[in-house]
């Protein structure tokens, strides 16, 4: 066997006892932790199964394992197209793939699809971790799952870009670092060199003797390539050595395959003449010059161990409605920002996508099964069932759970497919509440026409149940890994009369409880407490929901504080001052005092 870069599972008797779509299956822990060592060996896992996608999901869900696999192909299709189709995505050559399905007919289809491919049934995996094929090598950090991880969702998120694919590398910020000490990458550069096919142009080797001697000739001009965007760090992805205006090596990691990279460096170096070897992933093109890549000075690129520097900029992700778009305005300064908040579609009507129900549904597979639906859905469009939300380039996710606490749930027809809208307790599919919806601004209005539609299609379900929503944060938890922090606000309990919808403060306090349950114990994971700044119906706007701008201020100056702690990014002189006197960004004062 060729060294294993990847493991493809099949599901029914492989991974698990049982056929999933006829009952329950036995679930086979060996197989769980087989996989979680082979993480660890820097090697990636898969799956091409045929099973309903949400079914398969769930399953690995429950056991802790789902994030441990990458561009799985769940879908009643035939297998061989499917496995070249994630090869391509994940960009490895055949060879060095293993299969495993117990299924014959689907091993030698996946061989026909794939020549080179390694295949075996679960008989293998009794030996699979003693085999000198799968050895890898220490990756304890599993930083080769994570790169393949932001190589799933920047695959989601083309996938979905409405622009041209040079539009979509546009938006990536892609930013390169060309680094001369290259003695000092000995190791990751001599592995480089000798591990690279896709792209490795000349497709010359070096024993870490040759390459140190390569080092330290002053007659030859070499470099490493080091590449990042705004979805995470790919680290040192390309090397090349030039004698006499000739490349001798120029060679790529395929992690930054089709970002158009070795264009642009080969570019860079005056275009020298290259003796090019064998086939490669992508040909040089003279004529192609990127104009989307920036070459930067300096390390810019932040190594693990370094995350946490002070002074440094903090990225973060904010999901949620009106309370993040409060907030969002006095964060303090160091602090970079994506807000994935309420939106006004081009169909001019208001958009919440923060509600848990939509979040664990923002995969292509619910976009190819149910656009339709979400087309037909006037308060709701495609984009709010995709999500950067969990991408690794971020420092901290801030998330606020309002949603939960107020949105009404509906099934469509016998469905899995769950849309949650408006407060769960106006029926919308009760003709009584109709006039209501039709009167309303352009924003929200909705005519008898549709309402007659949704009617007919749509079950309501009332409010999200207590243990589902204990499930979904509990998932959500454990999508933001253990080295970043999540921050979850919470809902006011405030005794507040005005509000249309009676004693709503006593469903947020058995929310709260709910929400406090899930997440203790979980050390990447703080509640920002609204409870202790918003105390008083002086502290609300409309309704329980709504708050002032001096209680945003407030809730604002604690996550600033959060922040502060974890990541010792200093305050400037003006927003202690403007904490001191309670003014807003602007400089106009508040009424209220922090605390």
């Amino acid at each position: 066997m060729k060294p294993i870069k990847l493991v493809i599972w099949d599901l029914d008797e492989t991974f698990w006892k049982g056929t999933l779509s006829e009952g329950p299956v036995a679930y086979i822990q060996k197989n769980h932790d087989i996989v979680i060592e082979l993480s660890r060996r820097g090697i990636i896992n898969s799956i091409v199964s045929k099973n309903t996608f949400e079914d398969a999901q769930k399953v690995l869900e429950e056991q802790g394992i789902w994030d441990y696999f990458v561009f799985p192909r769940i879908a009643w299709q035939p297998k061989g197209k499917l496995i070249a189709d994630l090869i391509e995505q994940i960009q490895l050559r055949p060879e060095n793939v293993l299969f495993i399905d117990d299924n014959h007919l689907n091993r030698i289809e996946a061989e026909h699809y794939n020549p080179g491919i390694q295949t075996a049934g679960p008989e293998i995996l009794d030996t699979l971790l003693d085999h000198e094929a799968c050895r890898g090598k220490n990756d304890k950090a599993l930083s080769r799952l994570k790169q393949y991880k932001v190589l799933e969702q920047k695959a989601r998120d083309q996938q979905t870009h409405s622009g041209s694919n040079e539009d979509f590398l546009r938006s990536c910020d892609i930013k390169v670092r060309i680094g001369r000490d290259c003695a000092a990458h000995a190791e990751r550069l001599v592995e480089l060199i000798n591990r690279t096919n896709q792209l490795n142009y000349t497709k010359k080797r070096l024993t870490r003797e040759e390459f140190e001697r390569l080092c330290e000739d002053p007659q030859i001009d070499k470099a490493y390539i080091q590449v990042s965007d705004r979805y995470g760090d790919y680290g040192i992805c390309g090397f090349y050595a030039r004698t006499d205006h000739r490349l001798e090596h120029f060679v790529f990691s395929c992690r930054i395959l089709h970002m158009g990279v070795e264009h642009w460096v080969y570019h860079r170096l005056g275009c020298p003449a290259l003796d090019i070897t064998g086939e490669v992933a992508t040909p040089i093109d003279t004529s192609l010059r990127p104009d989307w890549i920036t070459e930067v000075s300096g390390n810019f690129l932040v190594q693990p161990d370094t995350r946490q520097k002070k002074g440094r900029s903090v990225n973060i992700i904010l999901k949620g409605g009106c309370d993040l778009t409060g907030i969002k305005n006095y964060l303090m300064h160091g602090v970079q920002f994506t807000a994935e908040v309420d939106y006004v579609s081009a169909a001019s009507y208001r958009i919440n996508n923060s509600h848990s129900e939509i979040l664990t549904r923002c995969t292509p597979e619910t976009l190819q099964r149910y656009g339709e639906v979400i087309d037909a859905l006037r308060f709701f469009d495609r984009t709010a069932f995709t999500t950067s939300f969990f991408s690794p380039s971020y420092d901290v996710y801030l998330y606020s759970v309002l949603d939960d606490y107020t949105r009404g749930l509906y099934r469509y027809r016998d469905t899995d497919f769950v849309v949650p809208f408006g407060d769960f307790s106006m029926d919308l599919t009760d003709e009584n509440t109709w006039p209501y919806h039709s009167n309303r601004s352009a924003k929200h209005r909705l005519d008898r026409s549709f309402l007659a539609w949704f009617k007919g299609n749509f079950t309501f379900l009332g409010p999200i149940p207590p243990e589902r929503f204990q499930k979904n944060i509990r998932w959500l938890c454990r999508r933001i890994p253990e080295s970043k922090l999540l921050i979850v606000l919470n809902g006011s309990e405030v005794v507040y009369r005005r509000n249309p919808q009676n004693n709503r403060w006593e469903h947020h306090r058995m929310m709260n409880r709910i929400l406090e349950e899930t997440v203790a114990g979980m050390p990447h994971v703080v509640i920002c407490d609204v409870r202790s700044f918003i105390t008083s119906e002086v502290d609300h706007s409309h309704n329980i929901r709504h708050y002032t701008r001096q209680g945003y201020f407030r809730i604002a100056c604690r996550i600033n504080e959060i922040l502060e702690q974890r990541f010792a990014v200093r305050p400037t002189v003006w927003e202690r001052l403007r904490r001191k006197l309670s003014l807003s960004p602007r400089g106009q004062p508040l009424a209220v005092k922090v605390p």
